[in-house]
């Protein structure tokens, strides 16, 4: 793992598309332990703010996003920008066709 080179599109792709879910499940661990997951789905389905707060779980490859131009990573940074555009389209249909 020493001489892994993490400067890969491939990579950064991958943990955009992962961190917006971790954030995800963090906030429903935290908020909302007392609840099964379904009755979480349900609870935003009901009150339609699953897309408000996947918004702001797409928020948290920004951290991702910093770290990988903070170590020189571009490659990777870019990446993580086309995870976010696919996190952003994946948005726009919750919002509009459901």
């Amino acid at each position: 793992m020493k001489n892994f080179d993490f400067d890969k599109t491939w990579i950064g792709l991958i943990l955009g598309l992962i961190t917006p879910f971790i954030a995800f499940m963090l906030y429903y661990f935290i908020n909302y332990h007392y609840m099964t997951f379904r009755n979480f789905m349900n609870h935003m389905k009901l009150g339609n703010t699953y897309t408000p707060i996947i918004s702001l779980c797409v928020l948290a490859n920004l951290i991702v996003f910093y770290l990988f131009i903070y170590k020189n990573k571009y490659m990777g940074t870019r990446g993580v920008l086309a995870s976010t555009f696919i996190w952003a389209a994946f948005i726009l249909y919750l919002k509009f066709f459901t």
